[in-house]
């Protein structure tokens, strides 16, 4: 498209009389060493870095890194942890908030309840021997019980069920 026609169709944002100041930028103006800020703490980082280390920002430094997976994990879920923040770290977070906060955690991450709950608190028993045989046997149960589930599916024929073809 000419610039003319950028003009007449009203693409453009600058006013008539600045387009020939618009033409000259280009990636000059920005310096050599200019370096991305944390949004949260403002630290200068690395341009390739993706979240900043030195505060607990789930925003991402890099704008690409939404996009990339497993990056995109702490940027999709940093919210449930910032609630969870809400809950128990901070005082002036109103009753109603903290209640909002946990239904919807326990809406969302049901993972965390089934998971993360006990090996958080797993991790808390502070002998280790104790805390090993712990894991250990909530480990056997698991896939005791996996394995029960796997044979009961199996042998009921929820699986695989025989296709009937009708005339």
């Amino acid at each position: 498209m000419l610039d003319s026609d950028m003009t007449e169709q009203g693409h453009n944002n600058l006013p008539a009389g600045q387009n020939k100041e618009a033409e000259k930028l280009d990636d000059d103006f920005i310096p050599d060493d200019a370096r991305p800020l944390c949004p949260k703490c403002l630290k200068r980082c690395h341009p390739l870095q993706h979240y900043c280390d030195g505060c607990d920002s789930n925003d991402a430094i890099n704008p690409l890194t939404p996009y990339m997976p497993f990056l995109n994990i702490r940027f999709n879920y940093g919210i449930f942890l910032t609630m969870w923040r809400k809950i128990f770290l901070d005082k002036n977070t109103p009753t109603i908030s903290r209640l909002f906060f946990l239904f919807m955690i326990t809406m969302f991450v049901p993972v965390f309840w089934v998971i993360g709950l006990p090996l958080f608190l797993i991790y808390k028993i502070p002998e280790t021997k104790l805390r090993r045989a712990t894991l250990i046997t909530l480990f056997i149960i698991a896939i005791v019980l996996l394995v029960i589930f796997a044979r009961y599916r199996l042998f009921t024929g929820l699986v695989s069920r025989p296709i009937h073809i009708s005339r």
